[in-house]
This record gives structure tokens, C-alpha cells and sequence, in this order.
């Protein structure tokens, strides 16, 4: 069966093989890569962390990897770092997927934003990812109702520590933010047609939503330089 899976990182096996850890919309696979260390053989591109690639594999418990294509390769932007560090958060983050979600939604989901970050828009397509991906992680950011008091009025703020909305009668106070929060977890658009934003405090507030709810480091201090 042919697969597409994003590449998350390999490690050496044995002399001269390696096993790759893919991401597909099977889940979480490994896959044995005969021959990968020898240069010659082509196999560079599926033991590289961050492409994606279509691949057939053996039937086993093990699989063996007996041919692929890359799909995209997220390498062809080198010279821009802070494209390369968010697709490293992206990976990061992926390596700490439940299994047991849909795994095939959300490997679409992923391919879709990995195929389509560029140097322009990685800023606004990291945040999409990583907000949408609370529903994932099973802490969903609770937008529609305050997270103090439970009223559905006057929604004027987002509240880390509660994991949400608040109302203004509650200290709601950013509008913007909670705005951003419910277009980047709710809507389906296209990254570059998802509105701006403040990066600095809604980066900060994803970084500190993951670290309480998901207790995840995810690094984000490039977005800051």
C-alpha cells in the first residue's frame, strides 16, 4: 500500500541503514530504510526531517522501505532560519500526537499547512496549526461562553489560566485576541486569507496555553527576534 507520510527524524541502524519515524494518516509509523547511509543509494530525501514523501513499504512488522517520492521538500528555504525553527516547533509538536485521535483528518490538516508555509506567511501558519491542534490534545480552547461565569454576552477578552474566553464583567479586555483565537480555531480558509494579528501577544498567549494545558515547552522565542 502507498503511503504519504511528513518525515519526523531517523536514526542510524545497524552499519549502514537507518529507521525513519514518519507521521501519516495512520498514525505514528517506523519504517526500516536499507542502505540510507551510502550517498549513492538516493535516499536522502525520506530520512530527512520536515519533507513529505509518498513511499510503499513491506507488509510486516517491521516495515522495509522499498521505494518513494518526495512530495515537498521543506529544505528548499535554508537561508531563512525562522522558517526552518517553526517547522521544527511544527515537528516537535507532532512527535507528541495521542494515538488515539483521527489520524487521517489530522495528518490533511498537517500535509495542507506544511505544503503551503513560506517565508511570507510561516508567522500566521504556525499559529493556525498550533491552535487548531488543541482539539487534538484533547484541551480545546473554550470560545463561545465565558470560562469565569459562564455567560455568552459581552465576550471581551482570552483567559489563559481558564482556557478561554472572559466577559468583559469578568475583566475581558482584548476583543482582538479572543477574535483571532475563535477565527484560527473555527474557520477553514487558506493561511494567507486568515486576518493579521498582534504575533508577539498571541504567540505568547499559545506558548502559555500549551504549557498549562499540554504541559509543552514549544520554544517559540524566535518569534520574538
Amino acid at each position: 500500500m502507498k503511503l504519504k507520510g511528513i518525515v519526523l527524524n531517523s536514526i542510524d541502524y545497524k552499519e549502514a541503514s537507518k529507521i525513519v519515524y514518519l507521521y501519516t494518516s495512520l498514525g505514528k509509523l517506523s519504517i526500516k530504510v536499507v542502505g540510507a547511509n551510502k550517498p549513492k543509494n538516493g535516499l536522502l530525501g525520506f530520512t530527512t526531517a520536515g519533507n513529505i514523501v509518498s513511499f510503499v513499504a513491506s507488509d510486516s512488522n517491521f516495515p522495509v522501505l522499498s521505494e518513494y517520492e518526495i512530495e515537498r521538500s521543506m529544505w528548499i528555504n535554508t537561508e531563512n532560519l525562522r522558517l526552518l525553527e517553526a517547522i521544527m516547533v511544527i515537528l516537535r509538536v507532532i512527535k507528541q500526537l495521542p494515538d488515539d485521535i483521527n489520524h487521517e483528518r489530522t495528518y490533511n490538516f498537517l500535509e495542507d499547512i506544511l505544503k503551503n508555509i513560506n517565508e511570507e506567511n510561516y508567522k500566521k501558519a504556525l499559529a493556525v496549526l498550533l491552535i487548531k491542534l488543541t482539539y487534538s490534545f484533547g484541551v480545546s480552547p473554550r470560545l463561545k461562553e465565558c470560562t469565569i461565569c459562564g455567560s455568552r454576552n459581552n465576550l471581551m477578552g482570552f483567559k489563559v489560566s481558564t482556557g478561554g474566553a472572559i466577559c468583559k464583567d469578568c475583566g475581558g479586555s482584548n476583543p482582538g485576541l479572543l477574535n483571532i483565537w475563535h477565527q484560527y480555531y473555527y474557520e477553514r480558509r487558506r493561511i494567507n486569507d486568515y486576518d493579521s494579528f498582534d504575533e508577539i501577544s498571541l504567540f505568547k498567549a499559545i506558548d502559555d496555553y500549551y504549557r498549562t494545558h499540554i504541559h509543552m515547552n514549544l520554544k517559540l522565542g524566535f518569534i520574538e527576534k
